[in-house]
């Protein structure tokens, strides 16, 4: 099997104190059409820090003191958690105001919505609509339109996704596990899954009768050869459904009858052999680490020590020594 490559996440930051330049910058991260509500004066200030790791980006953002802006409708989601002040949205004949650790939708397709925000401090995480749709459905699988059906979850979901969101924000903070395309990927759709976890919606819903039917042991077959084969790439759910030829659903439906697992577990399981062989291939001299081992086969180094040890009773180190 050959290492899969990937593009490292873009790291840029950006401050200004000139309402002008602010409001272009704003204009062209998130469609939005600023209006500053209080006289410039030296505290004017906006600043943030932004990752782009290509299918979705994260941003911290610090706005200044007072702030109103105009959101033009726009077809990607962006999902923003409260760290500091307030913010506050006007959607239709609705009003929302969000305080310190509040996660809403901040994006809206129909458009010409008022925000306002004051002395706020945000973290905000971009994602296509295409994406989360291929999560619930599979690439390509035909459906209807859907929708959000609310813009904030319940408290229990917010901290849901404040957890979801500080997991793949660490792991684009270690340079080697942001370069992995088997972390990065995965990361990227477990925000998706997560955002249509969190957020009521008309996509997501119930096996169908059909699903149940599917999950037979030559989907599992097909399933597993494909996952044991491709496991050096960066596979979703939906890639192995498409191997198999039925739904996501019935791939999992599939897995739970006759491994009693999941085809992410097992997914798991297959690169952790490849890493054991990799670790157990190694020659003195050679360079390679744990860590480097790790990250190829798409795990963080804590989790990867916990899955070796459990599978094969020792610390990866003891098999790179030995």
């Amino acid at each position: 099997m050959t290492a899969p490559t990937t593009t490292a996440p873009r790291r840029a930051e950006f401050r200004t104190r000139d309402p002008a330049e602010a409001r272009a910058f704003l204009d062209t991260l998130y469609g939005v059409r600023l209006e500053v509500e209080a006289p410039r004066d030296a505290s004017w200030l906006l600043g943030l820090r932004m990752v782009d790791a290509g299918l979705f980006s994260s941003i911290d953002i610090v706005l200044p003191a007072h702030l109103t802006f105009g959101l033009a409708g726009q077809d990607d989601l962006v999902i923003g958690t409260v760290t500091g002040g307030l913010i506050g949205f006007e959607w239709g004949q609705s009003t929302y105001r969000y305080a310190p650790g509040d996660v809403y939708i901040s994006s809206d397709p129909r458009g010409d919505d008022i925000g306002y925000t004051r002395e706020a401090r945000a973290l905000t995480t971009t994602l296509p609509q295409s994406l989360l749709t291929d999560v619930a459905r599979g690439a390509g699988e035909p459906g209807p339109p859907w929708q959000f059906t609310a813009m904030q979850g319940t408290p229990s979901d917010a901290a849901r996704w404040r957890a979801t969101s500080r997991f793949v924000d660490d792991l684009l903070a270690e340079p080697a596990t942001a370069a992995s395309p088997l972390l990065l990927g995965p990361a990227t759709r477990l925000l998706a899954a997560t955002a249509l976890t969190v957020f009521p919606n008309t996509l997501v819903t119930d096996a169908a009768p059909a699903d149940s039917v599917d999950a037979h042991p030559g989907t599992l077959r097909r399933a597993v050869a494909f996952i044991d084969a491709d496991c050096d790439r960066d596979i979703s759910l939906a890639d192995i459904a498409r191997a198999a030829y039925v739904t996501p659903r019935a791939v999992q439906l599939a897995f739970r009858r006759y491994l009693d697992t999941t085809p992410t577990a097992y997914l798991r399981t297959a690169r952790l052999a490849q890493a054991h062989q990799q670790l157990r291939d190694a020659t003195p001299g050679d360079g390679l680490t744990v860590t480097a081992v790790a990250a190829r086969w798409g795990f963080t180094p804590s989790r990867f020590t916990e899955h070796y040890r459990a599978a094969y009773g020792v610390l990866p180190s003891h098999t790179l020594r030995t």
